[in-house]
């Protein structure tokens, strides 16, 4: 506990430590440290003098044994090195005390995996962030800037769709996207689109279909199979050289990773993205969908849960510098009407979470017929763009989606 001594006594040389720092109270060990800790962080809070004498005073602590800890020896300007090694510490106190539960428990091996995952969650996922000042925020961005020119790149991956790139910027880092519809109206298969269209290594959290139902989908997609025929087994001798002309092709997309297992809970999610991130390069993670993840506190309401999980695919977007792309649910009100953003089901969080909201919205010309449907994609919300209609040729037969030749917005009807 001798680091959480210093660490204080750092503080106590300059005060102006408790706001830039990120240790927490449940980082110290040592009691009389985390009440001294506590005292100072209440100080700070009140607009207070973090002192000798008001934090003894905060904390009930002796003030001789304050003086102490402000030792002449002590250099306030190594915080950031002892912020570290308590964090480090307080985090292997965590991961530490989990095993030893788990040793201790008679749970099946599923439930000691899951129980191990989410009570380590926050020792794995805590990062620091360090504060810059605003010249060198520019100094980067006129850097990243000058190699968008000079690559002539949009700043994300492509979507495959240079329309929605010029909307979006492409699948940028660190933002979290998602992609509304109702149900049976082509989020899954826009999804598997944009997976289709990656060629970067990407992971597709399926909770949805199965990795067979995906496989089968982009084979189809791939040539424009009929779905019909090949579910039935159907297939004419030039559909059936198709498939195995798909098959071959993506065959060599080993870079693209399905995780098909359904109501995956979410801190599961989340270690695997991470090793997928660690060990297969990934650069971007897709979800289909997000109301069908699991949150482990299965007493708390159906939009808290959903809320919880839209707050942490956020973090991780960031955690792991790639984009998040989630398929998401809309309400069953939004149906045949043009969907808004208040249209997310279960939690407004989604709207609030996402960089950019992309709505599925089909005109029916003809009711009942596809073949009479025009379909958009509708840019709900974009932080740095503009938003608007992008028309699609949406072909559910052969699970594909293009943009259309004809960029023409539709018609008020609303």
């Amino acid at each position: 506990m001798q680091e959480e001594r210093y660490f204080i006594g750092q503080i106590l040389w300059d005060p102006t430590i408790i706001n830039k720092t990120i240790v927490t109270p449940s980082d110290f060990q040592g009691e009389q440290e985390r009440a001294i800790y506590e005292a100072m962080l209440a100080l700070s809070r009140d607009n207070g003098v973090v002192d000798e004498n008001s934090t003894a005073k905060k904390s009930g602590v002796p003030l001789s044994r304050i003086i102490e800890l402000k030792d002449s020896n002590v250099i306030s300007s190594t915080w950031e090195h002892y912020q570290k090694v308590l964090i480090d510490t307080s985090r292997v106190r965590a991961i530490k005390k989990t095993c030893e539960r788990v040793l201790k428990s008679d749970l099946p091996a599923d439930a000691l995996v899951d129980m191990f995952i989410e009570e380590t969650q926050d020792a794995r996922g805590r990062m620091i962030f360090r504060p810059c000042a605003l010249p060198t925020c520019i100094e980067e961005s006129i850097a990243a800037l000058e190699a968008r020119i000079e690559s002539k790149k949009i700043p994300g991956l492509s979507t495959g769709y240079p329309i929605l790139n010029s909307f979006i910027g492409g699948l940028q880092k660190t933002r979290l996207y998602y992609l509304g519809a109702r149900p049976s109206q082509g989020k899954s298969t826009l999804l598997m689109n944009l997976v289709a269209n990656c060629n970067v290594p990407c992971i597709i959290f399926s909770a949805e279909s199965s990795k067979t139902e995906f496989a089968d989908r982009m084979i189809i997609r791939e040539k424009k199979i009929s779905s019909s025929q090949y579910y039935n087994g159907t297939l004419t001798d030039a559909d059936a050289k198709k498939v195995m002309e798909a098959s071959s092709e993506l065959y060599d997309r080993d870079y693209i990773i399905i995780h098909d297992e359904p109501n995956i809970p979410l801190a599961r999610l989340i270690q695997i993205a991470r090793d997928a991130k660690r060990y297969n390069k990934v650069e971007a993670v897709f979800i289909d969908y997000v109301q069908l993840l699991t949150f482990h506190d299965q007493s708390r309401p159906k939009n808290e849960q959903v809320s919880e999980i839209s707050k942490q695919l956020k973090q991780l977007a960031r955690e792991l510098d790639v984009p998040v792309i989630c398929a998401a649910q809309l309400r069953r009100d939004a149906e045949g009407k043009k969907p808004q953003l208040s249209d997310f089901s279960d939690s407004t969080q989604l709207e609030r979470d996402a960089d950019v909201a992309i709505m599925i919205y089909h005109i029916e010309k003809k009711e009942g017929d596809d073949n009479n449907r025009e379909t958009f994609l509708l840019i709900e919300k974009n932080r740095d763009g503009r938003l608007g209609y992008i028309r699609m040729d949406y072909q559910p037969e052969y699970m594909l989606f293009r943009e259309a030749r004809d960029q023409q917005i539709p018609k008020k009807k609303d």
